[in-house]
């Protein structure tokens, strides 16, 4: 029973993350993938410490486009997690690719996170949820759909006060977010991440870590034989640079206690 809860707490925090706004809009348009009908599943797994440590647990993650109607895209958002079980429908404005709706409840400013539709560069900080992430590199990921697809790693760290949740109150959340995209389709491939819950004396009670990898789809692009062996010599000198620089940058912005 205390794991289920602690489960629930988990897919509680995910959907909450959705509702602080900030930072600013930009332009999209919807993807030439995207079809009535379009899926991408993941697997996914959920570490949970509260006191002491949890074994993992394993399920899945799903996102099914219903409809695209009116310059909108509506999606079914599905998670299972051992009996546990989590949906929402996501109403998103193709030409911004912002949530505008969950469920039919209206929110703000808040970016789609499921796929991205435009190439990033690295050192570019762009929306996604209602938190600002970084491009930090180029990286080659396999699973059992491809090996070695290109993908861009962004990276979003977070600081939240102030949460009441289940039997946390006024807790303190950090943690941080990375997530992989693929170059050729901006579908989300991979993500991970830390979140911890922190009492006022800065201790940390609870926290969970998650990874998902994705696992099937219907999007001819992932699916097909295409794969990338190797990124180019130019580019993985100018991502070797580019981390070099953002690297120094941060150890020269660190300050002295």
């Amino acid at each position: 029973m205390k794991r289920r809860l602690m489960i629930a707490t988990f897919i509680i925090v995910i959907y909450c993350m959705t509702s602080i706004p900030r930072f600013q809009r930009t332009a999209f348009s919807q993807p030439n993938w995207l079809n009535q009908g379009t899926y991408v599943e993941y697997s996914c797994n959920v570490s949970v410490y509260k006191g002491a440590p949890y074994a993992p647990t394993t399920g899945t993650f799903k996102w099914t486009v219903i409809n695209l109607t009116d310059g909108y895209i509506h999606i079914l958002y599905e998670m299972r997690i051992e009996d546990v079980s989590f949906e929402k429908t996501f109403k998103i404005e193709t030409s911004s690719n912002q949530i505008k709706a969950i469920d039919d409840r209206i929110v703000e400013n808040t970016t789609n996170y499921l796929w991205i539709d435009y190439t990033p560069r690295i050192g570019d900080v762009i929306q996604l949820e209602n938190l600002s992430a970084v491009v930090v590199d180029l990286r080659l990921v396999s699973s059992k759909l491809f090996t070695d697809r290109a993908c861009w790693l962004t990276n979003t760290t977070f600081n939240i006060n102030g949460l009441n949740i289940g039997d946390l109150k006024n807790a303190t959340m950090d943690g941080f977010i990375e997530r992989s995209y693929d170059c050729e389709t901006g579908v989300l491939v991979s993500s991970r991440f830390l979140i911890e819950f922190k009492d006022s004396n800065g201790k940390v009670s609870q926290s969970y870590f998650s990874s998902i990898l994705i696992s099937s789809t219907n999007i001819p692009n992932l699916t097909a034989s295409r794969q990338y062996s190797k990124i180019p010599v130019a580019v993985a000198v100018a991502i070797l640079l580019a981390s070099i620089f953002m690297v120094a940058r941060r150890i020269l912005q660190v300050k002295p206690l």
